[in-house]
């Protein structure tokens, strides 16, 4: 056989499949022929293509150029060697010689833009598709695949220079060329979601799920724009397909979470927040949003822990340190929570909610002025800003600045007419005035608009017991409990008001509810005594008053209702020891008037024993 046999050999193995009996064919016929170009070309061929051995079959192509320096096609096939080992910029200046020696190489121009779009010289790149497609039109029918590739890589390479448009133009004409393209539909349908189209973004994604059913991203991306309109529910389907096709797709886990969150199944949020940070441990975005699931859940201390992970990654991101401070706040670290308010502000000083974070942190130290600065900053940036005029009407209360408060609420309320706190709080301010109606109006829009507010019945129903409408605020105090059955203060202002109405076995019943939930409040066990009492049962009385003068042994009053209970019980020794000792209490407190009439009593019980 002669160099041309062994070659034509290598060329019928090859297109057979039996790329082992075609190597075996060229390398006989470069044998035969040392200087034979096209064997080393179709041997690097193979090398390249069917065995993926790019670095021998580049010395195959070397080889085959060196022969014949103006081998175009030897030059294009070393280009592609080199650009999947990545070596993108020799295999650039291969094609620039392929289309030196042959300006026609349409291919060349394509794979070049690979290149370059590899590179992100995303300029040249598009200048080398356009190049493909003025080109390939010219060529076969079957060139519309690569043509519709070229659109298809120019619309990614605009969607990253920010057209939009343009990107989705290309897209469309890819589309054109290749109706079957599901990536086109694909990402058209992700930028769609990005301009706000999100039923055409669903729409491409539909199309791109018909050609390809395996195709987890979209999946995902269509569950995004699900997520968008409010359709969580689809949006969660949508993830789970998208899982179940690549069960370690990171962002179908996050995204899911976030829905998961929406819904407040927080405790699920959390695993998917889990299980993306174990395949992307570095993600800071999932690290911040597990921490505000985490403080919604009152962990604030997880939720610190999320955040200061997500600052060791980036120490610049403001608003985890607004988060930071909001969580410390909670957990009472309020000096903590102003140095992360004032880090967030070094890095942006307009944010004005920033401001307002630092303002509670102070408020909570006793710093009202200082809150009230920081309150006045927040609105010299945004005067539309409720939760400001909200904050300081607190602060302003708290220096006796009442109608201050009662003006920032009102404020607040004109901003946010559904501000069922702010309602509330200007109640508390005009109760504090003596406005006990206008407080009473406050309260009750705040709960037409918010039913479960618990302070405005709590508070409601103080402004009706100092009116001596006890009725009303039993009925308010009772609100309270059903949605707070385990306050102690409920139960014992409850009782108060049945005490003052004479229903003194129910009163009895609420002290007594109280102390088993908080034992540790002497008034509580000083008001059942004194219930005790008025119903003769005085030796319940005086277990209660003893419990009593353990907790607060100061009080007076306490004193002389256990001398009286004792004096009902016959022990006048008892009686006077204790009124003695309110006595004395009276004196050391400067109240002559009480210290003298006790004293009168002791000595009518101690003339009375004589006398007997």
């Amino acid at each position: 056989m002669n160099t041309e046999d062994f070659f034509n050999q290598g060329l019928n193995h090859n297109l057979q499949g039996d790329y082992q009996a075609a190597i075996a064919a060229y390398t006989q016929a470069i044998k035969s022929n040392p200087d034979y170009a096209e064997a080393y070309h179709n041997l690097g061929l193979i090398l390249s293509g069917q065995l993926k051995d790019y670095r021998s079959a580049i010395a195959n192509f070397n080889r085959a150029i060196e022969i014949n320096p103006n081998f175009a096609i030897a030059f294009y096939n070393r280009a592609n060697a080199r650009y999947f080992l990545a070596d993108y910029q020799n295999a650039i200046a291969d094609h620039n010689v392929a289309l030196q020696i042959d300006p026609n190489l349409a291919q060349s121009y394509h794979s070049r833009g690979n290149a370059y779009f590899a590179l992100e010289n995303y300029d040249k790149a598009i200048a080398d598709y356009i190049q493909t497609i003025e080109m390939s039109t010219q060529l076969a029918d079957n060139i519309n695949i690569d043509i519709a590739n070229a659109y298809h890589n120019r619309g990614v390479t605009r969607f990253e220079h920010g057209d939009r448009q343009g990107a989705i133009a290309d897209f469309q004409q890819a589309l054109q060329w290749y109706p079957h393209f599901a990536a086109a539909y694909s990402n058209r349908g992700n930028i769609h979601h990005i301009l706000g189209n999100y039923q055409e973004a669903i729409a491409d994604h539909n199309q791109a799920l018909q050609l390809d059913p395996n195709l987890a991203e979209a999946y995902h991306n269509r569950g995004n724009a699900h997520y968008a309109l409010a359709d969580y529910q689809s949006a969660i389907a949508d993830y789970n397909h998208a899982l179940k096709i690549n069960s370690n797709f990171a962002g179908a886990y996050y995204n899911r979470g976030l829905v998961l969150a929406h819904l407040k199944n927080y405790h699920r949020a959390i695993e998917d927040f889990n299980q993306a940070l174990k395949l992307n441990p570095d993600d800071v975005q999932v690290y911040c949003e597990r921490g505000l699931v985490r403080s919604t859940l009152e962990d604030y201390e997880g939720a610190i822990a999320d955040y200061d992970q997500a600052l060791q990654e980036n120490p610049t991101l403001a608003l985890v340190y607004g988060f930071r401070a909001n969580a410390r706040r909670r957990l009472g670290e309020y000096q903590g929570a102003i140095e992360d308010s004032n880090r967030l502000l070094q890095l942006n000083p307009n944010l004005a909610e920033g401001y307002c974070d630092r303002a509670a942190a102070r408020r909570s130290l006793g710093d009202h002025k200082g809150a009230i600065k920081d309150y006045d900053r927040a609105l010299q940036i945004n005067d539309n800003l409720a939760a400001a005029y909200y904050g300081r009407s607190i602060a302003r209360e708290a220096l006796q600045d009442l109608q201050g408060a009662i003006d920032d609420n009102t404020q607040a309320i004109e901003l946010v007419p559904d501000f069922s706190e702010a309602y509330c709080n200007r109640g508390n301010a005009r109760r504090l005035l003596g406005d006990e109606q206008g407080a009473i109006a406050d309260y009750n829009q705040a709960l037409k608009i918010n039913p479960d507010l618990i302070e405005a019945y709590y508070n409601r129903g103080s402004t009706h017991y100092a009116l001596e409408a006890y009725e009303s605020a039993i009925a308010d105090y009772t609100q309270a409990l059903q949605i707070n059955p385990q306050s102690a203060a409920f139960y014992s202002d409850r009782a108060n008001a049945r005490y003052a109405l004479e229903d003194y076995q129910a009163a009895i019943e609420d002290y007594s509810r109280a102390i088993a939930i908080d034992p540790s409040f002497a008034e509580d066990w000083y008001n059942r005594g004194r219930s005790r009492s008025l119903l003769g049962d005085l030796q319940g009385a005086l277990a209660d008053l003893n419990q009593a003068l353990q907790r607060q042994p100061n009080w007076a009053s306490a004193y002389i209702l256990r001398a009286d209970v004792y004096r009902n019980l016959g022990d006048s020794q008892g009686a006077i020891k204790d009124f003695q000792k309110s006595a004395d209490l009276y004196y050391q407190e400067g109240n002559i008037q009480y210290y003298q009439q006790i004293i009168e009593l002791i000595e009518q019980l101690q003339s009375r024993l004589s006398a007997g």
